[in-house]
């Protein structure tokens, strides 16, 4: 039922379902208070120098851009490649190209939940003639999961189960590909994570994206997305590192910490507010005077200055 209703939505004009989203942002904003108290806490958190009606209208903004991209994806099952070329600007995809050195080694992708992220992933098989794969966590709605993997898969991108990752990126370690993770929601208690400042808070990241770079070798670059107007994006790429294994997997994070939140802070409407990413809190120690969380940036930032052997 909620598959044939999602491909429903898609067959109808995007004017409509701009209207309908429009609709939809104030009912989640003002009737249902989708998550409103969550997304008011994590902004406060957030920006703590802004006022109250500044974060509002980052709020107000944001519902309505969650409404819009919900409605993209699922719009985007009957696009074309040309489609997301129009609609989707990369500022520098030679710098993703360079990194592939002529498509023969494969690429690790770290993004994050903003802009239209979903619509990314098409945009690069449009743009680049190397096999497109992602990384993703199984939805518990078997129909949801369904439609998500059939929309990410419309022009051959492969599908990693998360749990399975490492297994085949080493397995397929000689496979040329581009592999996106999008690492900025909350890990697991039972997660391998880094801690750092991130947007005014002690938070912990995935480690895994780290480790199986460091483990293949593969170069590790950033990608962002942000909202230009309705239905159309441009897409920032930057590398963090060509040589992963002179870098520690805590510097690597360190560094993907820093971008993720540079983008956020220039477009804060187009990130995923209502994502409770702070629910786990790591326990301080104390380390020459300094909780050990407090000092992850500074240190990550040494250890890059100083890489690994």
């Amino acid at each position: 039922m909620v598959y044939r209703f999602y491909h429903l939505l898609a067959r109808c004009p995007l004017g409509l379902l701009y209207f309908l989203a429009d609709t939809a942002a104030l009912l989640l904003e003002k009737v249902f208070r989708y998550r409103r108290r969550i997304v008011d806490d994590n902004l406060a958190k957030a920006f703590p120098t802004l006022s109250i009606e500044q974060r509002a209208k980052i709020r107000q903004d944001f519902y309505r851009n969650l409404a819009e991209k919900t409605l993209e994806i699922m719009a985007g099952v009957l696009m074309t490649p040309m489609d997301f070329k129009q609609r989707l600007t990369i500022d520098d995809p030679n710098a993703l190209s360079a990194l592939t050195d002529n498509n023969s080694r494969s690429v690790i992708v770290l993004t994050l939940h903003q802009g239209n992220w979903e619509w990314m992933l098409h945009r690069a098989s449009a743009e680049f003639d190397i096999t497109q794969a992602f990384i993703y966590k199984r939805l518990h709605n078997s129909d949801a999961n369904r439609f998500s993997l059939e929309a990410r898969m419309q022009f051959g991108a492969e599908p990693i189960e998360m749990r399975d990752a490492a297994r085949d990126m080493i397995r397929h370690r000689r496979r040329p590909r581009m592999i996106y993770v999008v690492g900025d929601q909350s890990p697991g208690k039972r997660e391998r994570v880094h801690h750092t400042q991130f947007l005014n808070q002690s938070t912990a990241f995935f480690m895994g994206a780290a480790t199986l770079a460091r483990a293949t070798g593969f170069p590790v670059a950033f990608a962002s997305s942000h909202r230009v107007s309705r239905g159309h994006y441009d897409i920032h790429v930057e590398v963090i590192t060509e040589s992963p294994k002179t870098w520690t997997e805590e510097a690597i994070i360190e560094r993907y910490a820093v971008l993720c939140e540079q983008a956020i802070t220039a477009h804060p409407a187009d990130w995923l507010w209502t994502n409770r990413r702070w629910k786990f809190q790591p326990i301080a120690t104390e380390v020459n005077g300094a909780t050990e969380a407090s000092t992850s940036r500074s240190s990550a930032t040494e250890t890059q200055s100083n890489p690994a052997d």
